[in-house]
């Protein structure tokens, strides 16, 4: 009962999230309460970690995991990046710059950061709301 009523609610907290303009692709983060940080993908250019939990994205309406969205090709990472650039400029979704020219993007339930950093750093986590650049950064 327990387990049915925690699915319920993430897949209501997935639907809610993916009617969102600013979240294109239906990003949803579900804690696990933990603060691991688990890497789900990497490419030529960068390594993606979920910080403390899971990131589901909306596929054609349909919830994944989105370490399999992107392994499968279904999204990709720069896809996910200029969504959030553009909702940025757009004034739409809230972030912020640092000096190094890495952003935090805050989104409902958690933020992206994209790091670019001097050590030539272009990975991407996605981390609890409350968490940011600063505490990837020196972990």
């Amino acid at each position: 009962m327990r387990k049915t009523f925690a699915c319920a609610l993430l897949l209501l907290c997935f639907l809610l999230s993916a009617c969102s303009e600013v979240n294109e692709y239906g990003l949803v983060y579900n804690s696990d309460g933990g603060t691991d940080i688990d890497y789900i993908y990497y490419d030529d250019v960068r390594v993606v970690y979920v910080v403390g939990g899971l990131m589901m994205v909306d596929i054609d309406g349909e919830a994944k995991l989105l370490e399999m969205a992107l392994n499968e090709g279904d999204v990709t990472v720069d896809d996910i990046l200029a969504s959030a650039e553009e909702n940025a400029a757009d004034g739409d979704l809230k972030y912020t710059e640092y000096p190094d020219g890495s952003r935090e993007y805050y989104y409902e339930g958690f933020t992206l950061v994209a790091l670019n950093t001097h050590l030539s750093n272009r990975d991407v986590y996605f981390v609890p709301t409350g968490m940011g650049y600063y505490d990837v950064t020196n972990s």
